[in-house]
């Protein structure tokens, strides 16, 4: 599955900040009680107090309060909820963490307000990868979402962010879930054409996505195996030469063309070489069979890749 984003290093800068400041905050006693029992991990009367504190007319137009009150909910989520979807405290904490960035004194507080909306950015991610690799008939719509709730508070947490990289991500997620899919019935031609669309996708986000155009070839490579497959003692003739030249056909025309693209791109993956001799073999160009299988054989001498996994 796709890479998970962890922000252990920056929750722990903002536990220090989160402790320092709440020593120095003057006139909040309500708040600073709350930081100090959330600090101990008594969540719950941390929790009682800092709503306490944000109902206060002394301190509830102080963004350091929404911070601890943002924070402790964000604390019990991580503690008691996460990978919970419906989380109400993470909910909560993306709320009360927001209105302290809306706050008169936010500046003073801001860099560690948004490290903690960048940890709650990065759950709404991780949930986005990992409900893409169970959705079936329902559509995409809980991965879209929970990944439209990443961009949204990364933006606030770090303006400018690029996306590129996740979202590519999520497509490759999904891809990989359609094709797993596919494998169980190939029969199925929704989830192959599924799969393909999410890398075609890729594709047009980067077109020197190497792992894009490979899978595309993987998937076409497949679909004219699993043509030869149906070839038995009883197939007509005529039906044996039209499955065959159709094979071929899908090979030569869209399989061997993205392996060609993924190759031109990443000429010294092995998993690419292996796949693009696969093909000409299925095609009987025994010349370029020979050249790549030598390439193979280079890229092992070189150490570039493990013998083991080209045999």
């Amino acid at each position: 599955m796709g890479n998970r984003i962890n922000w252990q290093t920056y929750i722990g800068v903002v536990l220090l900040w989160f402790i320092q400041l709440g020593m120095a905050a003057q006139g909040m006693p309500l708040t600073n009680e709350a930081a100090k029992l959330c600090q101990q991990k008594s969540y719950a009367a941390a929790l009682k107090k800092a709503d306490e504190a944000i109902h206060s007319d002394a301190e509830s137009r102080d963004a350091y309060t929404w911070y601890v009150h943002g924070f402790v909910h964000k604390e019990i989520y991580k503690e008691e909820e996460l990978g919970n979807r419906q989380s109400t405290h993470r909910m909560q904490a993306e709320e009360s963490l927001l209105r302290a960035m809306m706050a008169e004194n936010a500046a003073r507080h801001e860099e560690m307000i948004k490290l903690a909306l960048k940890y709650l950015a990065s759950t709404y991610y991780n949930d986005a990868l990992q409900s893409s690799q169970v959705i079936s008939g329902e559509g995409e719509s809980t991965p879209r979402k929970l990944f439209a709730d990443f961009e949204r508070l990364m933006n606030v947490a770090v303006p400018g962010t690029d996306f590129l990289s996740y979202q590519k991500e999520l497509e490759k997620s999904l891809g990989q879930h359609y094709f797993a899919m596919w494998q169980r019935d190939t029969e199925i031609a929704k989830w192959r054409e599924l799969a393909s669309k999410r890398y075609e996708s890729i594709i047009a986000m980067d077109n020197t996505d190497s792992d894009a155009y490979y899978n595309l070839a993987v998937i076409d490579y497949n679909r004219a195996v699993f043509m030869y497959r149906k070839l038995g003692p009883d197939t007509d003739m005529f039906d044996a030469i039209t499955l065959q030249e159709e094979a071929s056909a899908l090979i030569r025309t869209r399989a061997l063309v993205n392996m060609e693209k993924a190759y031109a791109l990443a000429p010294e993956k092995g998993e690419v070489v292996r796949g693009i001799m696969m093909m000409h073999r299925a095609l009987d160009h025994e010349k370029d069979v020979a050249y790549f299988k030598a390439e193979i054989e280079r890229l092992i001498s070189e150490g570039k890749i493990k013998a083991d996994q080209h045999k």
